[in-house]
């Protein structure tokens, strides 16, 4: 066999190498793609409903398997004129019996010991409330109470209606380390 056939060859078993490394390397890469989003979703708050525990424009990771809950946050399709994602907090889950008298809230008989709702603001009454979470449903509630439009207003949201609950916070994380704002 001459030299340059030898080179040649080898050449072209190269060529056939990297063609092969690089489809198996963009296919992994396009197989992890698709199976993370199965399992996780972006996403961003819009407005302070939930303030002090998460701000205007906290970019969020959902986890999307599983069913919410109490206490887990949330978010989910509002069914409003412009089809708005609200996030809130899970107080109740499906069998839950939620009372809320001037404004103090109980699950099954027992008022919940709420360290995460907005201290600098004292809670306006909006109502009582007394129901039982139906089958296949939450009930939800901001963490930011006087200025949330939550389950107080449009009852129960249907565990169809929910993207995922929150598992990430990357703005209170970095706020974290970088000790900027609250």
């Amino acid at each position: 066999m001459s030299a340059n056939a030898k080179t040649e060859t080898e050449e072209g078993v190269s060529l056939k190498g990297l063609l092969i490394d690089i489809v198996q390397i963009v296919g992994t890469a396009f197989l992890l793609t698709f199976i993370l989003l199965i399992f996780i979703q972006p996403s961003i708050v819009s407005g302070d409903s939930m303030y002090p525990t998460l701000h205007n424009n906290d970019k969020l990771i959902l986890w999307k398997l599983g069913t919410p809950s109490a206490g887990d946050i949330v978010v989910f399709n509002s069914h409003n004129a412009d089809n708005d994602k609200y996030v809130k907090r899970v107080i109740g889950v499906a069998g839950d019996h939620v009372e809320i008298v001037d404004s103090v809230v109980s699950i099954n008989g027992i008022a919940l010991d709420e360290y995460y709702v907005n201290p600098a603001e004292e809670l306006i009454h909006k109502g009582n409330v007394d129901l039982i979470v139906p089958e296949g449903a939450i009930y939800v509630l901001g963490d930011n109470r006087n200025h949330s439009n939550d389950s107080r207003a449009f009852g129960p949201v249907a565990l169809d209606d929910v993207d995922g609950k929150v598992i990430f916070n990357l703005d209170k994380t970095i706020r974290s380390i970088f000790g900027s704002g609250d």
